[in-house]
């Protein structure tokens, strides 16, 4: 008789094992009890059953039945074990494990403790039983207490038999894995027949009318025809071969949650289960475009509502979840992340998202479907719309257009969710739609069910419209008032300028007014439609304009070294306005300052300080008030350079409380009461130590240490002492350690002191290091003072490291050192705050020395409250008074002080001169009161009346490149005192451009743009100097053909602007627009004119 008990499980076989494992035997009961450990056993799962959960052995006589589909793996559950009859040696102990209900296809592999079962060779045999009619022959042969009454009708199962092995065998009974084939009544709509599949179609309709128990004929079968189509389609897969796009394979347990296990089967192929009509359809993760119906603002009776961009939650850029693996002996295994590079970019980095796929084996499958979810998540565009009865033909997955031009909306969507009510219309919702989303994947449109009779008619439109201004603070512009129509459900209210919609307003039905606010400057046409049941009305408009103030009129300069201060005037009655300042070190072109000048404040004018002695900065200022704002004021500003005000500002800052200087004369206050007490703390240690010899004769050594524990205070001190001392000297070294904790603050301090004393003479060296922190501040420091005495002479050096922050001055770093000898001070010192960094030396002399070959030379010296440079070579000098050798004024303030100017060539922008002998002279802008010319050299000189042409010229023969976008090709500065300006310009253009296309024919123009800018602004367009254009047929419209135009030309220009005065920059820049790839743009030989007639 074979070891066993009998018990009697819910699969009607017992259990009861007993198998050898070199000791006495192991005796393990299932059925009606546990089986094995817990680990063995899975807990209850209130949810669907994960894959990884099915590959473990069950054994449980509660266990629900298992269903498996496709190709999967599963542990099965453990029904039988049992020892044959006898008490022999290499016995053999039969197993059964129960894989699934009804009939799978076939058992591909077998897997024992991870390797195949076919590495044991004649230790394992096994069989696999599907829905057998009678008891198993080879168990009622083989296991003693197998009986007729255990069929295992409706169940697949596998017959396992195992011969004992005493080294094959070592860890006991092996765990297996079945790799199988699994249901083989799958019913396929496309042939009328039922067989294996694991076409994920043909799945979820076999799951819909076995598990849910769908019938037939609430079963749309032309979609799930379709949706199996594309489930079949082959895909080429990155590495050559190629598989079908949506397969599906796994299982799952009676009581797992039907609605989780659907979510999992439609995850499988991208797709959603949608109920139309009472039936249920599948649609696959393909396009189902392109749309065959249009949603217009004729079908919208309420508010529209939506995002135009992805939300903050879905704006992922990277894909990653798992998948189950066949090469991973079915485990679940990470899938390479899907990502999109252009995405990551723009995002600053990676965002990712997880997708699970449980019942995907193939990792390019687990790919495409992590690609379409991402991009669906990024897609974005997701509407809201409530529309009248026809939004009865908006199902759930139809892809459809929506076009409402008064709100700027026209794209493709797809329909993920519809309500509909009798009273209240269709409310859906609704996602944009893409092709690229699914990259190849396409599939069948379809027509909704049952679309019912709409009855005919409108509604009137709105009557009685008027616009009139409002003057309520800077928000309210205006106000629409029309009269009431009967029925109305809503106005839809549409603000319009040159034809597009800028505005759209939805009115509840009980008001009819409207304010209007925010609009920029212009002329809009206001549209008022009322919205009912069955649409909307037509269109009452009522024409009105939003003015903005014009730019200012001028702007007062008030300038310092360090300050500018900008005031707009401006002569406007109309609406209250402030002026918006922009500022740029550099000068900007007109079109770059909103995007690239610093937006300083608005307001009624500008305090700018912080700034720079003697630089030259840049300003616009425009006008703004509720309706808009004005075009740019450009202003440029240097700040002065007074030597003064200067000097004050910089020792105001040198000599401010806590700076280095302020140090220097009336000391650091270092007053640390957490120091002071530590201090206190050792000198009282110490001062038992001393008690101890009060003659202090001889040498010693005196060590301490001494530790408090109170509910005020934890402390702890360490003092080691060495100390000799004589007749005539003494000679001291202390060392002192101490920590401290309290309710007022912490501290850790360690003081070294050296000191020696000889007949009076005495030297000193003391280091200090202290950390220190309180409720509100911290302190780090290091003290090394280094000091002798002899008779009345005294030296010390004295260095301070440290790092401190208190709620007064904030945190502050110094490094200071200080050298006393009998009062006389130097210093050197760096200490950086919050608001400025500051290095100052303070010494009699101070020099800094270069070695040139071996020799020192003296580059630098500050003596007697002076700078002595021998030789410098200096850019940029500004100075209020100049002296020479000799002690003469040579320049004072901003006047030449010379009694005589010999020079060889001498330069002037102006000058007044009275009284003069000209022997030989160039004069290119003179006024001259009274003058005997004998020899003059005038380059051009036109006389017509009282009238005296002055040109100004610039040439440059080289070639520049012209982009697509404003490229700057030659500029000059100039003054043209308030006269008109003529602007002539000549250049050589060079223009290549081409376009490629596979349609009929190829079109390919590129042209050249040119712009007159003044300071920065736009002040004349030429617009279009050259235009070209080529068009190529294409015979064979399915090849590919290149269009190409080049041409070569030379312009030359004129227009004439008003002039202004002072220095300003005149500039022509251009672009090329091309419709195809711009190869080659340039310009040479530019020459630009300028010309003014003075009269």
């Amino acid at each position: 008789m074979g070891k066993a008990v009998k018990a009697v499980a819910a699969v009607a076989v017992g259990v009861a094992v007993g198998f050898a494992t070199g000791n006495p035997y192991l005796g393990v009961l299932a059925g009606g009890a546990m089986f094995a450990s817990s680990s063995l056993t899975p807990e209850a799962n209130i949810g669907a059953s994960t894959q990884t959960e099915l590959k473990q052995v069950i054994r449980s006589s509660k266990e629900p039945a298992h269903y498996q589909f496709g190709r999967c793996a599963v542990g099965g559950l453990l029904a039988w074990a049992q020892e044959e009859e006898g008490d022999q040696t290499k016995e053999w102990l039969h197993l059964v494990y129960v894989l699934s209900e009804g009939d799978i296809e076939s058992l591909d592999e077998l897997y024992l403790n991870q390797e195949p079962a076919a590495d044991a060779e004649d230790l394992v045999d096994y069989a696999l039983i599907r829905s057998p009619s009678a008891a198993n022959q080879y168990l009622l042969d083989n296991s003693p207490d197998w009986r007729d009454s255990q069929i295992g009708k409706g169940l697949s199962y596998v017959r396992l038999s195992l011969k004992y092995d005493r080294d094959y065998w070592a860890s006991g009974i092996p765990t297996p894995l079945f790799v199988m084939r699994g249901n083989r009544e799958i019913y396929d709509p496309r042939t009328e027949t039922t067989g294996y599949s694991d076409n994920w179609a043909l799945v979820i309709l076999w799951y819909l009318r076995t598990r849910l128990g769908v019938p037939d004929d609430e079963i749309i079968w032309e979609m799930f025809i379709s949706a199996a189509n594309v489930s079949d389609e082959t895909v080429t897969t990155p590495d050559g071969g190629t598989e079908r796009r949506y397969t599906i394979g796994g299982g799952f347990k009676a009581d797992a949650r039907k609605d989780r296990v659907l979510a999992d089967m439609e995850a499988a192929g991208g797709g959603q289960v949608v109920r139309i009509g009472g039936k249920f359809g599948l649609m696959a993760g393909a396009y189902y475009g392109p749309y065959e119906l249009t949603i217009d603002e004729d079908m919208v009776i309420g508010a529209v509502s939506g995002q135009t961009e992805v939300a903050q939650a879905d704006a992922v850029n990277t894909m990653t979840g798992k998948f189950i693996d066949p090469d991973q002996r079915w485990s679940e295994t990470d899938y390479p992340a899907v990502s999109v590079a252009e995405w990551i970019e723009a995002d600053g980095g990676p965002i990712e998202d997880s997708l699970d796929l449980q019942y995907v084996f193939s990792p390019y499958q687990a790919q495409r479907l992590a690609n379409i979810a991402l991009r669906r998540k990024r897609a974005g565009g997701s509407l809201s719309l409530t529309l009248n009865f026809r939004g009865y033909a908006c199902r759930p997955g139809r892809v459809v257009r929506v076009y409402l031009p008064s709100i700027n909306i026209d794209g493709e969507f797809r329909i993920t969710d519809w309500d509909f009510h009798g009273d209240s219309g269709c409310k859906v919702t609704l996602s944009s739609e893409d092709p690229e989303i699914y990259d190849d994947a396409v599939g069948e449109p379809y027509d909704p069910l049952g679309f019912i009779s709409l009855p005919t008619g409108g509604i009137a439109a709105p009557s009685g419209l008027t616009y009139t201004l409002e003057t309520v603070g800077e928000t309210i512009q205006g106000r629409l008032d029309w009269s009431a129509v009967s029925g109305a459900q809503s106005y839809s209210v549409v603000l319009r300028s040159n034809g597009q919609a800028v505005q759209a307003i939805e009115v509840p039905p009980n008001s009819t007014t409207c304010t209007i606010g925010g609009l920029p400057a212009g002329q809009y046409v206001a549209e008022v439609r009322t919205r009912g049941s069955f649409g909307q009305s037509g269109a009452a408009t009522v024409t009105f304009s939003v003015n903005a103030p014009p730019m200012p009129d001028s702007v007062i300069v008030q300038v310092t070294n360090n300050e500018v201060t900008l005031i707009p005037q401006l002569a406007w009655n109309g609406t209250p306005v402030s002026f918006r300042f922009y500022y740029s070190p550099t000068l900007l072109d007109a079109n770059q300052v909103r995007g690239s000048a610093q937006l300083l404040s608005t307001g009624a004018s500008l305090v700018h300080t912080g700034r720079s002695f003697g630089t030259t900065y840049y300003y616009w200022i425009e006008s703004v008030n509720a309706y808009g704002h004005s075009d740019l004021f450009f202003q440029e500003v240097a700040t002065t350079s007074d030597f003064t005000e200067e000097e004050a500002r910089i020792n105001e800052i040198i000599y401010r409380d806590g700076g280095l200087a302020d140090q220097f004369q009336n000391g650091l206050d270092e007053s640390y009461e957490a120091i002071a007490e530590a201090q206190q703390s050792i000198d009282d240690l110490k001062a038992q130590v001393d008690a101890l010899d009060p003659e202090g004769q001889g040498a010693r050594i005196d060590e301490l240490q001494q530790i408090i524990e109170t509910e005020e205070k934890m402390q702890a001190i360490r003092y080691l002492g060495l100390r000799a001392q004589s007749m005539n000297g003494a000679a001291q070294q202390d060392t002192d350690r101490i920590v401290e904790a309290n309710n007022r603050y912490a501290i850790s301090q360690r003081v070294n002191t050296l000191s020696t004393d000889f007949s009076g003479n005495k030297a000193t060296v003391d280091n200090r290091l202290t950390a220190l922190s309180q409720a509100d501040s911290a302190l780090a420091q290091r003290v090394d003072n280094y000091q002798v005495e002899v008779s009345d002479q005294f030296a010390s050096v004295n260095q301070n490291i440290s790092a401190v922050y208190n709620p007064t001055t904030g945190a502050v770093a110094r490094a200071v050192t200080t050298v006393n000898v009998n009062g006389r001070r130097g210093m050197l010192g760096i200490q950086v705050d919050g608001q400025l960094a500051e290095i100052i030396g303070i010494a009699d002399q101070f020099a800094i020395l270069n070695e040139i070959s071996g020799e020192l030379v003296t580059a630098f010296v500050v003596k007697d409250g002076r700078v002595i440079i021998p030789e410098a070579l200096i850019d940029s000098l500004v100075v209020t008074k100049l002296r020479s050798t000799n002690g003469n004024l040579v320049f004072d303030g901003d006047k030449l002080k010379a009694d005589y100017i010999d020079v060889n060539n001498l330069t002037g922008k102006w000058a007044n001169v009275k009284d003069i002998v000209i022997k030989w002279a160039d004069i290119q802008d003179v006024e001259i009161d009274g003058a005997t010319i004998k020899n003059a050299s005038i380059d051009t000189l036109q006389l017509a009346g009282n009238a005296v042409t002055i040109n100004a010229s610039q040439i440059y023969s080289g070639a520049i490149g012209i982009s697509e976008s404003w490229s700057n090709i030659i500029d000059l500065a100039y003054d043209p005192q308030g006269n008109d300006l003529d602007i002539f310009f000549s250049a050589s253009f060079d223009l290549t451009a081409a376009d490629s296309g596979t349609g009929s024919s190829v079109y390919c123009r590129a042209r050249i743009q040119l712009q007159v800018t003044i300071s920065g602004a736009v002040e004349y367009d030429f617009g279009s100097i050259m235009d070209t254009r080529n068009t190529v047929s294409n015979p064979n419209s399915g090849s590919n053909v290149t269009s190409r135009v080049d041409s070569a030309d030379i312009k030359t220009l004129f227009t004439r602007l008003p002039g202004w005065s002072g220095n300003r920059t005149v500039r022509i820049r251009a672009r090329a627009i091309v419709n195809g790839t711009l190869i080659g743009c340039s310009a040479e030989k530019r020459g630009i004119k300028l010309s003014v007639t003075k009269r």
